[in-house]
């Protein structure tokens, strides 16, 4: 039986044959080893413009695979990458790839695709860090204006002047970016006001109420206009029934991104993708 791998209040869990519970210390060496190694790879997700009918965004998602152990996903990793202090090098570590596999998506995939960068509250924090991303970027001979940041509203600002400065700092440079997991944070309007953000992600644990509840259904609508009266473009994420994706293309939502449209891919399927949005049926 394959060991499954959960997350339990930020700890990686390890359930195998032995039922055997690994350390958080042994975790986060593995951890550390595996972003000094070649254990990490990354999959990209397409963002679909609903006037345009195609992607324009792909979004990097992190992967960690530990031969002899299995893959995992983000949520299990990046709590104990935060709480270790190693969020910063995995963080610089993904927009590196990022900016090594952009020319070829340009040239291969589309030439106008953006890439969006998962990015830590921890690393906004400091302006160091936005000068890494600035160093990497011109090393590579990439422009920041090809790449958003995706600041996940999940992780708790600490001093939001910082966080300004660093968002600043690299959309001088042209970068841009978009405010995760809108609605579930703990200061969501707070951080929409203040945030130098042009894109605002709905979080998808109102789409999963499309169709169930008259509420989430409520919600959406009303913060699709709030981000529109704002001149922001909205983003739903966890698109993977019909309902859903008609739902949120009446609303008004700019661009979708699900299962249903499609999956994360590795950079050589992608490739070999038609990023064109794929018909689905009303009704």
């Amino acid at each position: 039986m394959k060991n499954d791998i959960i997350a339990k209040k930020g700890r990686a869990v390890l359930r195998g044959k032995t039922s055997s519970v690994e350390s958080e210390g042994q975790f986060v060496s593995k951890l550390r080893n595996a972003i000094n190694g070649d254990e990490l790879s990354l999959h990209y997700q397409p963002r679909f413009d609903i006037v345009q009918g195609k992607a324009d965004v792909l979004e990097a998602l992190v992967r960690w695979y530990e031969p002899g152990v299995g893959l995992f996903h983000p949520e299990v990793f990046i709590g104990p990458a935060e709480e270790n202090g190693l969020i910063f090098s995995l963080d610089l570590w993904v927009f590196e790839q990022c900016c090594k596999d952009m020319k070829q998506l340009q040239a291969t995939v589309n030439p106008n695709v953006k890439i969006a960068v998962n990015i830590s509250i921890l690393t906004c924090e400091s302006i160091y860090y936005a000068q890494k991303i600035i160093e990497i970027s011109e090393r590579h001979g990439v422009s920041l204006l090809d790449f958003e940041f995706e600041i996940t509203e999940t992780s708790q600002i600490r001093d939001i002047r910082k966080v300004i400065a660093f968002c600043d700092t690299l959309k001088s440079y042209g970068a841009t970016f978009c405010l995760d997991d809108f609605g579930t944070g703990q200061s969501a309007l707070v951080n929409l006001q203040m945030l130098p953000v042009s894109t605002v992600k709905i979080n998808q644990c109102f789409v999963q109420g499309i169709g169930q509840s008259d509420r989430s259904e409520s919600i959406i609508c009303g913060l699709i206009r709030l981000v529109k009266e704002l001149g922001m473009q909205t983003v739903a994420e966890g698109i993977e029934t019909n309902e859903q994706y008609w739902f949120m293309r009446e609303a008004g939502c700019d661009q979708l991104q699900g299962f249903l449209l499609g999956r994360p891919l590795r950079f050589m399927q992608l490739k070999t993708q038609s990023l064109k949005e794929p018909v689905i049926k009303n009704g």
